[in-house]
């Protein structure tokens, strides 16, 4: 920025793009002439890609395999407002001028000249409070085009709205904020920001179809606008996206794919892959506002024991401490934490606590104290007004008298000098009198400080600013052992509110004009990564807590990158039937944007599900939840398992013990997304794209969605009352076999009769699946007992692959390259084979296959055989069942189980 007046806020090295960032690309032709610059590569997944630079207007127009993609700025929407001295309408420079002149290309839309609106360019209120803008205007903005024949844009995710983004009226918020009771179909902010937008390239002519992709990197507020041509039809043709940001820079990076899996790997290229989580993160998380004290911790366990039902991890909300004052307990209703941690250990379950980033104005609290000692809180300006020293008085300022003689007045005719003395004029008011001068009045930028203070849960708390290193670093060490009284090394971290939540504050968050005292940055520069930075310095000090472990903490508030170091959920939804059938939006969205530890509140958070609505919920999050958590406000009834009728908690049990014989699949896939970034759970296009109907079909787009590249699951939105029947999509593939009956389907659109017993949901033909049929109280109590493989014949060749990924699960030893075992399956000509290994398994977990089942078997086995290591056993005789005809018809299959061990 020439001539800047501040510094404008730059996100630090390594805080969302990885440092040091990807390599530059190999082999880069460049070719320019006076009106364009173009630069030619191959990338690492064989796409031919150019971008052209065009000079004058600045147009990027960037192509892959000859097909163009994207053009940033092609409607010349780019805008940089500058910093200027205080109320001037230029910045500080002769190099502005031009913006002056209305003919002339303006990219600082403050300086316009065409009559601007200035209100609020320098102060601005809302809500009974006044944001002081002492820096003035410094949004920047720009457009992006999406070429070709798109149906569908994807992501932008924290929105409830659907999978296929509306084109509303109104642009899509990022403004991260604690919501309360947030609304369906709105493009409204939520609670985290991922500005990561998808679209998808139709092919034309049988050329193949592209996915492609463009992330705004800038943590202030930002606005997108989703835009058509006008009178085009909204599922086809170009599609444009506006990028508008309060203040920071313009640092955005397209995806030129082509496909969907190198879009995502590209995205973990530029933001660092995401670590692999210890199995238990992938069972059962059991919480609620509140449980009351240690004795109800310990019903609520023992009743998941006394109904054989499985769960990893016990959660507490804030009720816990002692007066909301995190890192404490409540003396009398949790007098003995130390001792209730341990008794969940024993079980060789977890426990997490919620500690939030608002801190207890107590000087009597030692973290509030040493905080305010080392003046690490966020500070409050008490605005003062000072003579601006730009300011001069105009040469021709005094030109004009006060008072002028009245030009009305005339000296009567009867009027005597020698009897009345000499006539003066009467004299007026000057109207072109300009008064005493006075310099203008701007914000002085030393006007003093505090700690800001605000309004939550403690009452008047606090806010520490997380974006300095040395608040992380203090954060963080209150999590030892030594520190965290009443915790061990089986308890990890809950970040609510991080946002963050102030009651008191302007859209119950901080206000703008709040100061960071590291780098003295105001917020609305950094507030959308607030919640980043709270979780970033919990997992740090996790980290440093355990070494060697796995950490795990849970996050409301997020930004890019924050998939390296926290789990997400959708936040306090509600117990209503919509809010089931949008979360299959809302967890795409997420994964699409690089975050898949994630879900929603099992049965909504606000509210209280029917028993059916309960059973759905578990139906779908066993399948569809990477993070499955079931959660509950303080006042809605009690809605563990176990509390439900006998059929009610009979049907979750179900779910939960499929959930638990699938986690050897779910680990899998998750040690595919961190090695590779591919998505866990992802919607139907990322695996089909060549299929159409998953760019726009409304059963396909927004009530399906894949586990990794095996498992399609249809969600169940509405009662039997009102639904007897799903429509499901099965995306062209070799085929589709029902997850629980086996029976294959062909490609296609099908009505399919519901049941209370399941859901719609299928293996993909062609895949070995890998499972455990021993369901017991939690995942570590499973780790000793071995696997059984479902292969899922491809029925017109006849064959399957698969893999199996296993490690300690719980520490990063597998990083040494040899502490872990994976395992590429092969079936094929009946024969089923380790095709390769990797690594060996540690000896606390078992690698052993017990069982393999066979699916889509057109003729009876007669016998099997075992070979290892050169010798071969001749096993039991396969038990054969003829599998149920599956949706449209087709030839009987059978099945054949063996038990090899």
């Amino acid at each position: 920025e020439i001539s800047a007046v501040h510094v404008r806020h730059v996100i630090p090295a390594g805080d969302v793009v990885v440092e040091p960032p990807p390599p530059t690309a190999t082999g880069v032709k460049i070719t320019e002439d006076a009106a364009s610059t173009t630069f030619a590569f191959t990338s690492s997944a064989g796409a031919a890609v150019q971008a052209v630079l065009r000079h004058s207007p600045v147009v990027l127009e960037v192509s892959a395999n000859g097909v163009l993609l994207q053009r940033v700025n092609a409607r010349n929407y780019l805008n940089f407002e500058r910093y200027r001295r205080a109320r001037a309408r230029l910045p500080p420079d002769s190099a502005s001028d031009a913006s002056a002149k209305p003919d002339d290309v303006v990219l600082d839309s403050a300086a316009h000249p065409y009559g601007l609106d200035t209100h609020g360019l320098w102060e601005e209120d809302f809500g009974g409070h006044t944001d002081k803008k002492p820096r003035g205007p410094a949004s920047v903005g720009m457009d992006v085009t999406f070429e070709g024949d798109v149906p569908g844009l994807f992501g932008l995710s924290e929105h409830m709205t659907k999978a296929s983004l509306p084109f509303y009226d109104e642009p899509y918020r990022f403004f991260n904020l604690d919501v309360f009771e947030y609304e369906n179909n709105e493009p409204m902010a939520l609670y985290g920001a991922i500005p990561f937008l998808w679209a998808i390239h139709r092919g034309a002519g049988g050329a193949p179809s592209m996915a492609s992709a463009f992330i705004w990197i800038n943590p202030s507020e930002t606005f997108v606008k989703l835009e058509r041509n006008a009178g085009a039809p909204q599922d086809s043709g170009p599609a444009h996206a506006w990028w508008t940001s309060e203040s920071g820079v313009v640092d955005v990076a397209v995806l030129v794919g082509p496909a969907p899996a190198q879009v995502s790997g590209q995205f973990h290229d530029l933001t660092g892959p995401a670590p692999l989580p210890p199995l238990w993160a992938l069972g059962k998380h059991q919480c609620r506002w509140n449980y009351m004290n240690e004795k109800d911790v310990a019903t609520v366990d023992a009743g998941f024991d006394k109904n054989d039902i499985p769960y990893d991890v016990m959660w507490l909300d804030i009720e816990h401490t002692d007066g909301k004052a995190y890192f404490t307990w409540h003396p009398q209703n949790f007098p003995t934490p130390g001792k209730m941690v341990d008794a969940i250990s024993a079980k060789r379950r977890k426990f997490v606590n919620v500690v939030d980033p608002h801190i207890k104005k107590d000087d009597k609290f030692r973290v509030f104290k040493e905080i305010k000692d080392q003046g690490m809180f966020i500070k409050k300006v008490d605005w003062k007004m000072m003579d601006d020293p730009t300011d001069s008085k105009p040469a021709d300022w005094d030109s004009e008298p006060e008072k002028i003689p009245d030009p009305e007045a005339k000296q009567p005719e009867v009027w005597n000098e020698e009897e009345d003395g000499k006539w003066e004029h009467p004299k007026i008011e000057n109207p072109a009198f300009k008064g005493e001068w006075k310099p203008r009045q701007i914000v002085d930028p030393s006007s003093p400080t505090s700690d800001f203070e605000g309004w939550c849960w403690p009452g008047t708390s606090g806010y520490p600013d997380f974006t300095d290193p040395k608040m992380r670093e203090y954060w963080g060490s209150n999590f030892a052992l030594d520190k965290y009284a009443g915790t061990n090394a089986d308890t990890y971290v809950w970040n609510d509110m991080n946002e963050p939540s102030v009651f008191n504050g302007p859209e119950v968050t901080c206000p703008r004009d709040a100061v960071h005292p590291n780098g003295n940055v105001e917020h609305r520069d950094v507030h959308n990564m607030y919640g980043y930075y709270v979780h970033r310095a919990t997992f740090e000090g996790l980290e440093k807590r355990t070494p060697g472990d796995r950490p795990f903490v849970l996050t409301r508030s997020f930004f890019i990158s924050s998939h390296r170091y926290a789990a997400i959920w959708t936040g306090d939804n509600y117990a209503k039937w919509e809010h089931l059938g949008t979360s299959i939006a809302m967890v795409g969205a997420l994964t699409l944007g690089g975050q898949s530890l994630v879900g929603a509140d099992v049965g909504g958070f606000f509210k209280h599900p029917s028993t059916e609505m309960a059973v759905r919920w578990y139906q779908l999050g066993v399948l569809a939840y990477p993070f499955l958590r079931n959660h509950a406000h303080l006042e809605t009834p009690r809605r563990e398992p176990h509390v439900f009728d006998d059929d009610t908690m009979q049907k979750i049990k179900a779910s939960l013990q499929l959930r638990y014989r699938m986690l050897p699949l779910w680990y899998t896939i998750f040690e595919e997304y961190h090695r590779l970034g591919k998505p866990v759970v992802r919607p139907l296009f990322w695996d089909f794209l060549q299929d159409p109907v998953t760019h726009s079909n409304e059963e396909a787009v927004e009530n399906q969605i894949m586990l990794g590249d095996v498992v399609l699951v249809h969600s169940v939105s509405a009662p039997m009352s009102e639904v007897s029947q799903a429509t499901v999509y099965l995306p062209v593939a070799a085929g589709w076999y029902d997850l629980y009956t086996g029976a294959l389907s062909p490609p296609g659109s099908y009505t399919v009769p519901l049941t209370m017993d399941t859901i719609p949901a299928f293996y993909r033909a062609g895949t070995v699946v890998p499972l455990k049929n021993r369901v017991r109280r939690s995942s570590a109590c499973m780790t000793l007992d071995p696997h059984t493989l479902h292969i899922y014949v491809d029925p017109a060749t006849g064959e399957a692959t698969g893999r199996l990924y296993l490690d300690d699960y719980k520490t990063k030893a597998y990083r040494d390259g040899k502490s872990f075992l994976e395992v590429l399956f092969e079936y094929k000509g009946g024969v089923l084979r380790a095709a390769s290994t990797k690594g060996a398994p540690p000896a606390e977990v078992s690698a052993e296959v017990e069982r393999v089942k066979i699916f889509g078997l057109a003729k009876r086995p007669s016998k099997a055989a075992l070979t290892q290591k050169g010798a071969t056993t001749e096993l039991q005789e396969p038990r054969v069942a003829e599998l149920p005809v599956g949706l449209g018809g087709g030839a009987a299959a059978l099945s054949a189980e063996l038990k090899v061990m």
